[in-house]
C-alpha cells in the first residue's frame, strides 16, 4: 500500500537539514559569479579566498592528481588561470555542497560512498554536457547534488529509510517507490527541497532530484544528471541503496558521446577521479 504524501514531513525535513547545515556564504558568491555575462579570473579568485577552507580545499585539488596539473599551483588566482575558470568554480562549488552534506548513522547508508557515488554522477555528467554542448558550467555540480536527499534521508529518517531498502530489494521494485511507501516522498523530492532553501538556481533544484524525475525535458541539466546516474549503475558502481541497471543506454554508444568519455580517460579514468576528488577534497 502507498502511503499518502506527507508534505509537512518532507518540510519538515528539508527545514531541519537547511537550518543544521547551511551552505558556506561564498556559494552563494560563486553562483553569482557563474550567472556574469562577463566575468574574470580576478572575481571567481576573490570570491574563494574569501573563505580560508574553500581555498585550502580548492588548492589541495589543484595540486592533486584530480587535475594532473605538471606545475605546482599556489594561489587561487593561479588556479583559475591555469585550469580554467569552469573547472575552479564546479570543484569550489562542489567542495561548499559536501560542508553542508548530512552525516547518516553508518548502519544506514555509508557518507563517502554516497559522496563519491554523487562525484562520479557529476563527472559523466560532465561528459555529457560537453558532448552536447549544453549546461557544461553547471554540470558537475549538478551531478554532485543528487545525492543530498538521500543522504539527508539516512540522518534524519534512518529507519524509514532502512525499511525502504528492504522492501525495495525483497519486491525488486525501484527504491523511489519503496520511499513513497514508507514516507510518502522520496529521497529525490526532499533533494530538491534542500536544494531551493539553499537558494540554487531552477536547474540545480531540478538536477538535485533528477534521480527519480521523468519529467524533465531532453537536454535539460536534470535530464543530464539521471543519463549520467543510469550510466553508473548499470557499470556496476552504486551508493549503497540502489542496485544496478541491467545495461547502459545507448546514447553513450553515440560517436559524440563516446569521444567526449574518451576525452575525459574513458569509464576508468573517471572512476579513478571520482576517488580522488574525495580523498583530496577533505570533506567526508
Amino acid at each position: 500500500m502507498v502511503a499518502e504524501p506527507q508534505p509537512s514531513d518532507l518540510l519538515a525535513v528539508s527545514g531541519e537539514m537547511a537550518a543544521r547545515r547551511r551552505l558556506p556564504p561564498v556559494a552563494q558568491r560563486l553562483l553569482e559569479v557563474g550567472e556574469l555575462e562577463r566575468f574574470s579570473a580576478h572575481e571567481l579568485s576573490q570570491a574563494i579566498a574569501s573563505d580560508t577552507s574553500l581555498t585550502a580545499q580548492v588548492l589541495r585539488l589543484a595540486n592533486s592528481p584530480f587535475f594532473g596539473f605538471p606545475r605546482r599551483v599556489s594561489t587561487v588566482r593561479d588556479a583559475v588561470v591555469f585550469l580554467g575558470f569552469r573547472a575552479v568554480r564546479s570543484t569550489a562549488l562542489v567542495c561548499c555542497l559536501g560542508e553542508a552534506l548530512p552525516v547518516p548513522q553508518s548502519d544506514v547508508l555509508d557518507r563517502r560512498a554516497v559522496w563519491r557515488f554523487s562525484v562520479l554522477v557529476g563527472l559523466l555528467t560532465e561528459v555529457l554536457a560537453r558532448a552536447e554542448g549544453t549546461h557544461t558550467d553547471t554540470a558537475f555540480a549538478g551531478g554532485a547534488l543528487h545525492g543530498i536527499g538521500r543522504l539527508a534521508l539516512a540522518e534524519h529518517r534512518p529507519e524509514a529509510f532502512s525499511q525502504a531498502i528492504e522492501v525495495a530489494r525483497g519486491e525488486g521494485i525501484p527504491l523511489a517507490d519503496a520511499q513513497r511507501r514508507a514516507l510518502g516522498y522520496t529521497d529525490a523530492e526532499l533533494g530538491r527541497a534542500l536544494a531551493q532553501h539553499w537558494g540554487f538556481t531552477g536547474p540545480l533544484i531540478a538536477a538535485a532530484g533528477a534521480a527519480d524525475d521523468s519529467r524533465q525535458g531532453c537536454g535539460s541539466l536534470a535530464s543530464l544528471v539521471r543519463d549520467a546516474r543510469d550510466y553508473a549503475l548499470a557499470r556496476g558502481e552504486t551508493d549503497g541503496a540502489d542496485t544496478r541497471l541491467e545495461a547502459p543506454a545507448p546514447l553513450w554508444a553515440t560517436p559524440r558521446v563516446s569521444t567526449s568519455l574518451n576525452q575525459a580517460g574513458g569509464w576508468r579514468g573517471i572512476l579513478d577521479r571520482s576517488a580522488l576528488f574525495v580523498d583530496h577534497a577533505g570533506i567526508w
